[in-house]
């Protein structure tokens, strides 16, 4: 079967796009619909599919500029593996840190843990699709000590612990706008002085005890948080 022209096209572009820099023009109308041998047209409803995808955003009178798909994250219980790979995104992380350390005041009281205890740091550079996306610094218990320190951590913690037994069940969840620091912003590749998604999750497993705390800081552009909200009654 014939795919037809249209979608050539749109193949074509989000190709092109998911090669260019966020904020890259794309040529003209007039100037694509002569490269693929197409009417104007045909190139804009090309456009407008990709628009509605979030490959491109259009400025009357200025052109067509490259952006990027906004990620949703949705009421369900995922992580961020997860997310990415249910969007058609191919998820990965670098790893930055990855210690035993002592933990201040705030970690102490949100794991629960004992005076004197240690807890584990897990700092990485989450991708989808190459691209950063959003840094992560997580602490556990140090009951987790043995199975993440190590181990390698490019993908899913919780892929990891669930092979033992261990698997969140809820989360407590603090959403906000922040200020992205010049380092986020560069591991971002954020312009200095933008925001960030801040999410702040504490998961608790089967028995209700906190095993992981984790802050996210997304980018801006990329990520929302989408909710069910209804009235009560």
């Amino acid at each position: 079967m014939v795919q037809p022209k249209y979608l050539e096209i749109l193949d074509a572009l989000r190709s092109r796009c998911s090669s260019l820099a966020i904020g890259a023009k794309l040529a003209p109308e007039r100037a694509l619909a002569e490269e693929f041998g197409v009417s104007v047209m045909t190139v804009r409803h090309s456009l407008a599919k990709l628009v509605t995808e979030g490959w491109v955003k259009k400025t009357p009178g200025s052109g067509t500029y490259v952006s990027r798909p906004t990620v949703s994250m949705g009421p369900s219980l995922t992580s961020f593996t997860q997310d990415m790979r249910q969007r058609g995104f191919t998820p990965s992380s670098r790893v930055m840190r990855a210690e035993s350390i002592t933990p201040d005041v705030e970690t102490i009281a949100v794991l629960g843990l004992r005076a004197g205890e240690s807890a584990v740091l897990v700092e990485r550079l989450r991708y989808a699709d190459n691209e950063p996306m959003c840094h992560e610094v997580s602490v556990f218990p140090p009951q987790f000590a043995a199975l993440l320190l190590g181990a390698d951590l490019s993908g899913s913690t919780h892929e990891r612990l669930a092979e033992h037994g261990i698997v969140p069940m809820s989360t407590e969840r603090v959403v906000r706008a922040v200020l992205a620091s010049n380092r986020e912003s560069e591991l971002l590749q954020l312009p200095r002085g933008y925001p960030a998604l801040e999410i702040v999750d504490t998961f608790f497993d089967n028995l209700g005890r906190p095993m992981q705390h984790v802050r996210s800081r997304y980018r801006f552009d990329r990520y929302e948080v989408r909710t069910d909200i209804n009235r009560p009654g």
